[in-house]
């Protein structure tokens, strides 16, 4: 699969019931743990005496309630209005700067076209040697590449093994960036290109990367015997 763009949404939730259930009702309350984790301390407050009860999902929340399994959930507005169930409480968020980001992927093809304000997102498999990491990541430092984000995954075939993702500022077609996958590819077990794509309108901004192509016209001059 290949990301081919993004958004970046403001996070809030419905707390839903059933129509007629008050506050004082709710004995139980749904919700998908990572959406549970975002509401924790409005449900502290408001709600103190309510069982946390894990749903698979948002609209799964929504739907214990229907089905009388939660006396509340944590979930979309459109869910429970999907539901008919009435809102407790709405826009409910501990963190009111709290943002989440989606992407659009799909089949691996040609990436959009470079904008200048872009995200490449790899995923590394990298040996068991000291300094493995940061090796890789000095592919992008000495590029003066900004990188958004680095997280390991653990690869599932053995204990201690890790996949790492990490997105930059930049695009494939970017001299730089081109350039440092490569140094990628020389370095690392595996790499795995999952996209460049136009960077969300509210996502941080980062560096872009600089252009190189004075240092080619230095380097081809170089090779030629036309130094300066």
């Amino acid at each position: 699969m290949q990301i081919f763009a993004e958004t970046v949404l403001p996070v809030s939730f419905t707390i839903a019931v059933r129509p007629g259930t008050a506050a004082g009702d709710v004995k139980t309350v749904a919700g998908f743990p990572i959406a549970a984790a975002q509401v924790r301390e409005w449900l502290a407050t408001n709600l103190p005496d309510a069982e946390l009860v894990a749903a698979n999902s948002n609209a799964a929340a929504a739907e214990d309630v229907k089905a009388e399994r939660a006396d509340a959930g944590v979930c979309t507005e459109w869910a429970a209005q999907r539901l008919g169930l009435h809102a407790l409480a709405s826009g409910v968020v501990d963190e009111a700067h709290a943002h989440t980001r989606f992407v659009l992927v799909g089949r691996p093809g040609p990436p959009p076209a470079a904008t200048g304000a872009d995200r490449t997102s790899v995923v590394l498999g990298l040996g068991n040697v000291p300094g493995a990491l940061a090796a890789a990541m000095n592919e992008f430092a000495i590029r003066d590449i900004d990188l958004t984000r680095i997280e390991s995954r653990p690869t599932r075939t053995g204990l201690g093994t890790y996949r790492f993702f990490l997105d930059c500022v930049g695009h494939i077609d970017d001299i730089a960036v081109g350039e440092a996958l490569k140094g990628l590819h020389r370095r690392c077990e595996d790499v795995r290109y999952l996209g460049s794509w136009p960077r969300g309108t509210t996502a941080p901004t980062g560096a872009n990367p600089p252009v190189l192509d004075e240092a080619s016209g230095w380097l081809t001059e170089t090779r030629e015997g036309r130094l300066r």
